[in-house]
């Protein structure tokens, strides 16, 4: 029932505010998130290429939910939970990821530019050709994760857990 309601209320609020050229644009629409945010859960929600730039979506319960080439950059997701969702080409430059977990996620291709990981669950994720430059990993646990043609220039690694061991290259 909670989620007919979110989508019920979410399809409302885009239709009554969708841009002239057709796309999803939630960030300029604050009810929608709020709505998420007083369920706190979109459990196996559809809301591929949709845009949560800046949004605050901390402590969501996510799992499951298809995220692919959606648009969070800059989003607040401390807390979230991603479990097992596709998130395949989605874009989270400079979000907070901060104690996320996105444990067995499919993470193929995502932008993570500048993102703070610090403490995020990313166990047995595929992250293979995922842009990881300059995000901070302090306190993650990769164990199990595909990081095969991940590009990881200026990643911070600091007692961070990867598929080679603790990685303590970057703590100062």
């Amino acid at each position: 029932m909670k989620n007919f309601l979110l989508f019920f209320f979410l399809s409302m609020t885009i239709a009554s505010s969708a841009n002239a050229d057709g796309a999803d644009d939630w960030q300029d629409v604050g009810f929608n998130t709020d709505i998420l945010n007083q369920l706190n859960q979109c459990k196996g929600c559809d809301l591929r290429a949709t845009n949560f730039i800046r949004a605050n979506l901390s402590g969501a319960n996510l799992s499951g939910a298809n995220f692919i080439e959606a648009k969070l950059s800059g989003a607040n997701l401390s807390g979230a939970n991603f479990e097992g969702s596709s998130l395949f080409g989605a874009n989270f430059e400079g979000a907070n990821l901060e104690n996320t977990s996105f444990f067995a996620a499919n993470l193929f291709g995502v932008t993570l530019k500048e993102a703070w990981l610090i403490g995020a669950d990313l166990r047995q994720a595929d992250l293979s050709k995922a842009d990881l430059t300059l995000a901070n990993l302090t306190g993650a646990n990769l164990t199990n994760a595909n990081l095969r043609g991940a590009i990881l220039n200026g990643t911070i690694f600091c007692n961070t857990k990867t598929p080679w061991g603790i990685d303590n290259s970057s703590c100062e």
